[in-house]
C-alpha cells in the first residue's frame, strides 16, 4: 500500500497529483495482422504522453485514480481509444489494434476517426454510458457533431437475445442517402454490453462482411448511478433547441476531468431513446466547447445486413 503524506491546509489539486506517479499500464499497439507498430503517439486524458517503441510498446503513468481516456495514433491507420479505471488496471497490460484508414467517396473515415467516433461519440463519455436510460429495441437515435460538417451518426438497438446479448446497428452517413457514402456496422455486445463478440460490416456499395473479433476492440462504459444523475442537476425544465425539434429538458453537469465538464440536456425516455437531446464537452478558459445534438430518432430501427434471423 503506498502513503502519501500531504502538508499544509489543503489536498493538492489534480496537476499535483499527476506528477506522483503511483499507477501505471503498458499500451501494447498492434496492426491488424498482430504486428508491433513503432512511433504511435499514446495520450491520456491527464495530460501524459508517449510513444510506442520497436516492439510495440510503451507505458503511462498516473498520479489520480478514476477513469481515464488513453487515445492511440499513428500515420495511416484510425484511432483507437480506450478506458482505464485507477488503481483497478494498474500494472495491466492493454492491447490496441489500429486499422488502416478507409475512405467513401468524399469521406475519409480514418481522417473522421471512426471508430473513436463510433464507440466514443455514441456510446461513451470520459469513460461513462452516455445514454441515460435504456434503449427500447428498435429504438434509434442519430446525431450531428458541430466539428462533423454535413456527416450524421446513427445508433439503434436491434435485438435483445434471451442469452442477454444485444444486437445494436451504427451508420455513418453523408447528408444524403447516396449509398456510396455511408457505413454500416452490426455489433453484437456480450451480456452488460461488456465486450463485442461478433461484428458485420458494410462500406459504401461493397458486401457486407463479416469482420474478425478479437480483445481490445471496446471498453465497458461506467453506467452512471441514480443519485449520480440527481447530483449532478443543475437546471430543471429548461428550453433546448436541437436540429431534432425543441425539447424541455433537465441540465446535468459533470466535471469529468480536471478542468473539463459534460453537460447532459436529459428528457423522458418515453420522448427520446436514451432520454438524452443533447451533450457538451466544455474545458475551463475555452470560450469553444464541443456539442453533439439529436437530428433525429425514432423505433422502427431493423437490420440492415442480415446479422440474425428475424
Amino acid at each position: 500500500m503506498t502513503t502519501l503524506l500531504v502538508t499544509g491546509c489543503a489536498m493538492p489539486g489534480a496537476n499535483v497529483l499527476n506528477r506522483v506517479p503511483i499507477n501505471s499500464v503498458q499500451i501494447e499497439v498492434l496492426d491488424v495482422n498482430g504486428d508491433p507498430i513503432q512511433g504511435a503517439q499514446v495520450e491520456a486524458s491527464n495530460g501524459r504522453k508517449s510513444s510506442t517503441d520497436e516492439s510495440g510498446m510503451t507505458t503511462i503513468r498516473f498520479g489520480t485514480v478514476g477513469l481515464h481516456n488513453i487515445t492511440v495514433l499513428a500515420d495511416n491507420y484510425m484511432p483507437n481509444n480506450m478506458v482505464i479505471t485507477m488503481p483497478k488496471d494498474n500494472g495491466s497490460i492493454i492491447t490496441a489494434r489500429l486499422t488502416n484508414e478507409v475512405e467513401i467517396g468524399a469521406i475519409n473515415f480514418g481522417a473522421m476517426n471512426m471508430y473513436p467516433m463510433m464507440f466514443n461519440y455514441l456510446f461513451s463519455g470520459y469513460g461513462y454510458r452516455l445514454e441515460l436510460e435504456d434503449y427500447p429495441e428498435g429504438g434509434w437515435t442519430e446525431w450531428r457533431t458541430d466539428n462533423s460538417g454535413e456527416s450524421y451518426m446513427r445508433k439503434a438497438l436491434l435485438k435483445k437475445l434471451g442469452n442477454g446479448q444485444e444486437w445494436w446497428q451504427i451508420i455513418l452517413k453523408g447528408d444524403s442517402d447516396d449509398s456510396e457514402e455511408r457505413y454500416i456496422a452490426e455489433i453484437l455486445f456480450s451480456e452488460g454490453r461488456e465486450a463485442i463478440v461478433r461484428m458485420r460490416e458494410k462500406i459504401g456499395e461493397n458486401e457486407a462482411q463479416e469482420k474478425p473479433v478479437s480483445e481490445g476492440w471496446y471498453n465497458t462504459p461506467q453506467k452512471l448511478t441514480q443519485e449520480s444523475m440527481e447530483g449532478a442537476l443543475s437546471e430543471r425544465s429548461v428550453s433546448v433547441s436541437v436540429p431534432a425539434r425543441t425539447f424541455t429538458a433537465d441540465l446535468l453537469n459533470f466535471g469529468v476531468a480536471p478542468g473539463i465538464s459534460l453537460r447532459m440536456w436529459r428528457v423522458s425516455a418515453d420522448e427520446v431513446p436514451g432520454a438524452i437531446v443533447k451533450y457538451e464537452y466544455a474545458e475551463e478558459g475555452e470560450r469553444e466547447s464541443s456539442t453533439m445534438e439529436l437530428v433525429n430518432f425514432g423505433t422502427d430501427a431493423a437490420s440492415l445486413l442480415e446479422s440474425y434471423l428475424p
